[in-house]
C-alpha cells in the first residue's frame, strides 16, 4: 500500500512511527503532505523540526498546488491509503480532504479528541453534525488518541470504525544519570493557564527533601515564582529548554508531573516513559490511558491539590521502589509505544488485520 498523511505541520510527535511504516513490507511508499514545516509559536518553546526532514524513507511534500495532490492521488492500480490530521484543524490539509474525494483512495483521519478546555462537548456535537456530518461516508476510519476521543467518535457514527491510537516519541538507550537523595519532580511545558502548574506548587507544600524541577516558560511564570516562594518549595525554573535536550533533563529526574486541566493527550508522557520516570497526570490529561499498570504512574483528580499531594506523599514513602521500577518502564515503552510498535499496530489496523492495541 501507499500511505499519504496529510498534516498540518512536521509533528515529532508522528514522525517515529511514520518512519517505521516506511519500513513495513506492506507498505511500498510514505508521502508526507504539509502546508509548513512547523508555527513559529513553537520555536520559543524549544522545538525544532528541520532535522527531521532528513527522514530518507519518507518523501516530503511541503506546500503542494492543488495540481500536486491530484499527481500523489492519482495512481491507478495502487492501493492509496490517505491519513488527514482531522477534518477542519488545518485549513490545507481540509482542501486536500475535499480534493481527494475525485478519486479511489480509502480516507483516515488522526485526531485528538474535541477541544473542551473552552467550549463543552454539546457546541462539538452540534457543529460537527451540521458542518462535518457529510463526510462520515467518505471516511473509512479515525485513529482517535485517548480514550474521551474514541468514545466521541464512536457516538458520531457506526459507518466507520474508530482505533485507540495515541501520540509517538523518540527512544533513546540511556542509563540514567547518579541522582541526588532528595526526591526530583519534573514538569516539562507550558507555564499558561491550561497547563495549571500551580496546583502542582500548592500539593508540594510541607514536602520535604523534594526538589522540583520546571522546564518552560510563558505568562504565568512570574505568579508561580512567587508562589513557590510563599509556599517554601524548592522549586528550580530552569525556562525554555531545546526539544532535544528534554530527555537529559529527565534522566536527572525521578517524577514527571503533568497537572493540566486539560490536555488532548501530553507528549511528554511518553517521553519520560521512555526515559523510566514514574509520571502522575490528572485525570483530564489524554495520556492517563498509558497509566494502567501503576508501575508506570498514577492519575489524580483535576484541579485537586489536596489530592495531588496525597500522591505525592505516596511517592516519597516508595521512592526506592519507584526508582528500582526505573528500567521496567523503559522496556515497558519501548516495548508497547515506540515507533516500531505502533507502525505495526497502525498497519494491522489499515489491513483488517487481528489488532492487538500495545498499550492496553
Amino acid at each position: 500500500m501507499i500511505l499519504i498523511f496529510f498534516q498540518n505541520c512536521l509533528s515529532p510527535h508522528q514522525i517515529p512511527y511514520i518512519r517505521e511504516c516506511a519500513e513495513d513490507e506492506c507498505v511500498e511508499k510514505v508521502y508526507f503532505v504539509m502546508p509548513r514545516i512547523d508555527y513559529d509559536m513553537r520555536a520559543g518553546m524549544g522545538w525544532s523540526n528541520d532535522k527531521l526532514l532528513d527522514e530518507p524513507t519518507i518523501e516530503f511534500v511541503l506546500k503542494p498546488d492543488n495540481n500536486k495532490v491530484r499527481q500523489l492521488l492519482d495512481i491507478t492500480g495502487k492501493d492509496i491509503r490517505c491519513l488527514f490530521s482531522g477534518i477542519r484543524a488545518d485549513a490545507d490539509v481540509f482542501r486536500w480532504l475535499n480534493i481527494s474525494l475525485g478519486f479511489n483512495v480509502k480516507r483516515y483521519i488522526i485526531t485528538e479528541p474535541p477541544y473542551t478546555f473552552d467550549k463543552p462537548l454539546w457546541i462539538h456535537y452540534v457543529r460537527f453534525f451540521l458542518q462535518d456530518y457529510k463526510y462520515v461516508k467518505y471516511i473509512d476510519g479515525v485513529f482517535a488518541i485517548g480514550e474521551s476521543c474514541e468514545r466521541y467518535y464512536h457516538s458520531i457514527s457506526k459507518r466507520w470504525k474508530v482505533f485507540p491510537f495515541i501520540y509517538v516519541t523518540e527512544s533513546f538507550d540511556k542509563e540514567p544519570v547518579s541522582l541526588h537523595d532528595d526526591i526530583k519532580v519534573l514538569y516539562v511545558g507550558s507555564l499558561s493557564e491550561r497547563k495549571n502548574v500551580k496546583v502542582l506548587i500548592e500539593a508540594m507544600k510541607g514536602l520535604h527533601n523534594v526538589q522540583l524541577n520546571i522546564v518552560g516558560d510563558g505568562e504565568k511564570r512570574h505568579e508561580l515564582e512567587v508562589l513557590s516562594k510563599e509556599y517554601a518549595v524548592n522549586a528550580d525554573f530552569l525556562g525554555t529548554v531545546q526539544m532535544k535536550d528534554i530527555p537529559n533533563e529527565m534522566q536527572k529526574n525521578d517524577v514527571l508531573v503533568l497537572p493540566s486541566l486539560y490536555d488532548g493527550w501530553g507528549a511528554v508522557v511518553n517521553e519520560a516513559l521512555t526515559q523510566g520516570l514514574y509520571v502522575v497526570c490528572s485525570d483530564k490529561c489524554g495520556a492517563k490511558d498509558l497509566l494502567h499498570d501503576k508501575k508506570l504512574g498514577i492519575t489524580f483528580k483535576n484541579n485537586k491539590s489536596n489530592d495531588l499531594s496525597n500522591v505525592l506523599e505516596d511517592i516519597t514513602k516508595n521512592i526506592d521502589v519507584i526508582r528500582l521500577d526505573r528500567q521496567y518502564r523503559s522496556k515497558w515503552s519501548k516495548k508497547n509505544i515506540s515507533g516500531i510498535a505502533i507502525s505495526k499496530y497502525l498497519i494491522e489496523c489499515l489491513g483488517n488485520k487481528t489488532i492487538n492495541c500495545p498499550w492496553k
